[in-house]
């Protein structure tokens, strides 16, 4: 029986053709909803928070303090250009954008206490601005305030504290910036303030930024580490990395969890782990080698990318929290199931228009039920080897 090629129905540079990739992407008038409610959530902490914050501690008797406006970077999945548009409710697609504040304002006041002034205020400005705009303010998670723009369309608003030198060159960077995004580029498009963002990125301090809570005080968080490292193993290893790892949170999207379901982070450093080189214009067979390692893979440590510089014992073990959730085993023996589809769909059937069909059971509506994009193909996948767990990505391992 000869194998199939399923690429085209996965990504296509044809034009007239819509692919899943195509399926999984926000819609251009759906990023610039979401980028103009950023700017709005922006705008708003910039005219009211620094007098928020000095209100509220005259008010808890920590006398006058001077806040500077603070300095905002968009991190997450948005910023590494690995977000899926929603599959189904209540999935939503989410955009993280953080607010930086200096340390100055906040050395002379008890640490806690200050963290959680800082969470309230950027907080109570933004339930006004929710007021005005006619959205629905979350604010039940410890570690940013939530605005639902839209029914699948959410931005989450964490707050930073980076050092007073550090702060000063984003100002100022960042203004020069501005200025030349402002004298080359068509300044009101989406793409060229997506293009400011890029390049502000390497602006970002790199250590010493605290991650104000609610309730628990300050926390090491520092969202470049993850940025940085998707950056690094996507200029490794090439675009088609990227497109496994949104072939993947797909897949997780589509599947209905009874108790929870495996996080972006694990599914991205698990794939990256299980990738070892492109396969030029076979994104099947590319999901495919990913899909046959991964199981070897999450039955041992996953360490997050943001803790590969420190200590063995103080590296974060991202496959640990299936077991927290009681999940690994499940989440291991779908992986497995849609590994044995794929490779049937590949491999075995010789239907186009049954490989659609395995494809659409696996990855939704949003495949393409098109035969007549599927080819006969010489190159048949080969089982993939044994993989070992993923090593502690510290320093002697980073890369």
């Amino acid at each position: 029986m000869p194998s199939l090629n399923l690429h085209s129905l996965l990504d296509t540079r044809v034009e007239g053709r819509v692919a899943f990739l195509d399926n999984l992407t926000l819609a251009p008038e759906e990023r610039k909803l979401m980028l103009s409610a950023r700017t709005d959530i922006r705008q708003r902490l910039k005219a009211r928070l620094p007098k928020r914050i000095q209100k509220k501690a005259e008010d808890a008797g920590q006398g006058h303090i001077e806040v500077p406006d603070p300095r905002f970077f968009t991190q997450g999945s948005w910023a590494y250009k690995t977000l899926n548009a929603p599959c189904r409710s209540p999935q939503q697609a989410d955009l993280d954008d953080g607010t930086y504040l200096p340390f100055s304002y906040i050395e002379s006041q008890p640490p806690a206490q200050m963290s959680a002034l800082l969470f309230e205020s950027v907080e109570e400005v933004l339930s006004e601005l929710a007021d005005d705009k006619g959205w629905t303010i979350d604010t039940s998670n410890d570690n940013c305030t939530r605005l639902i723009i839209d029914s699948d369309k959410h931005i989450d608003v964490p707050v930073y504290s980076i050092s007073d030198i550090e702060f000063a060159t984003l100002v100022k960077a960042s203004m020069e910036m501005y200025r030349f995004g402002l004298e080359n580029l068509a300044f009101d498009s989406a793409e060229s303030l997506e293009r400011i963002d890029e390049q502000e990125w390497h602006l970002m301090p790199t250590e010493g930024v605290l991650m104000a809570t609610k309730n628990r005080g300050w926390r090491d968080s520092d969202p470049r580490p993850v940025r940085d490292w998707v950056i690094e193993q996507v200029e490794l290893k090439g675009e088609q990395l990227r497109r496994v790892m949104r072939y993947l949170k797909a897949w997780r999207d589509f599947q209905k969890w009874e108790k929870d379901d495996p996080k972006s982070i694990l599914l991205m450093v698990a794939a990256d782990a299980a990738f070892d080189m492109a396969i030029e214009k076979r994104d099947d067979l590319a999901l495919l080698k990913v899909l046959q390692r991964l199981p070897d893979i999450l039955r041992g440590k996953v360490i997050n990318p943001a803790t590969r510089d420190k200590p063995l014992d103080e590296q974060e073990d991202l496959a640990k929290r299936l077991d927290n959730k009681g999940i690994r085993e499940d989440v291991i023996a779908r992986i497995e199931h849609f590994s044995d589809q794929l490779e049937y769909a590949i491999d075995t059937c010789g239907v186009p228009s049954e490989a659609c069909e395995i494809l659409i059971e696996l990855l939704g509506k949003r495949v393409p039920n098109d035969p007549d994009r599927v080819t006969q193909s010489t190159v048949q996948s080969q089982p993939a080897q044994k993989t070992a767990a993923v090593p502690p990505l510290g320093k002697a391992t980073a890369g």
